[in-house]
């Protein structure tokens, strides 16, 4: 018994390692010390008590995901208790990185209007919650209708300091233009090489008309 509880305490670490060193790994292309200029800066503009952002992207951006979560510890490094939700119902990938089940999450919230809390995952950072996305809807989008989204919403920012929802790419789904307008900022995720000016010009002109807030902008290099 002693042996099998030494290896499963083993396991969790070398688990905890591994994502540890994802986050690591992308040291180059988004550097913390980024990161954290970027939480300055919300910092400074942030009004309320609680604060909800949403971080996105003009189109798919392989390290959005990872960008998110190393903002969430950013605050967390603040002493702020911190939520993490995965809205890319399209292409989940919290889960993945934080090595948490996706049974269920956002869409029974969401759909059948259950208790946040019964979802909501512990993460190897103290402080940092994650939300994962729950089963999926044939249409994703049927999820996100506008009243449901702000009683989300309003349950999230009641219970932590920093919600961030890592969503979907802005001009591929609507989703990210609902959950845009509960939000208090909107971060914006380019790269390099890949990310086209008519197509941040878009994604800007489209939160421009709706005073969605930007609040940051993450330029990814490599």
């Amino acid at each position: 018994m002693i042996i099998r509880g030494g290896k499963s305490v083993y396991k969790k670490r070398d688990e905890t390692k591994k994502i540890m060193q994802r986050l690591q790994l992308n040291e180059d292309l988004i550097s913390t010390e980024q990161i954290r200029m970027i939480r300055t800066n919300i910092d400074q503009v942030s009004i309320s008590d609680s604060v909800l952002l949403m971080v996105t992207s003009p189109r798919n951006e392989e390290q959005k995901s990872i960008i998110s979560s190393k903002l969430a510890i950013a605050f967390v490094e603040q002493g702020k208790k911190v939520l993490l939700v995965d809205a890319n119902l399209r292409k989940p990938s919290l889960n993945s990185l934080f090595q948490i089940k996706n049974e269920n999450g956002l869409t029974n919230v969401i759909l059948d209007e259950e208790n946040i809390q019964l979802y909501i995952k512990e993460t190897f950072v103290p402080g940092l919650f994650v939300l994962p996305t729950g089963p999926i809807p044939l249409n994703p989008s049927e999820i996100w209708i506008a009243s449901k989204v702000k009683e989300f919403v309003r349950n999230c920012v009641s219970e932590f300091d920093v919600v961030i929802i890592d969503a979907p790419p802005f001009l591929i789904a609507s989703d990210s233009h609902i959950l845009a307008n509960q939000c208090d900022g909107v971060i914006l995720v380019l790269t390099e090489n890949k990310t086209k000016k008519e197509d941040v010009l878009l994604t800007k002109d489209y939160l421009d008309r709706k005073n969605n807030r930007i609040v940051g902008v993450i330029y990814q290099t490599g």
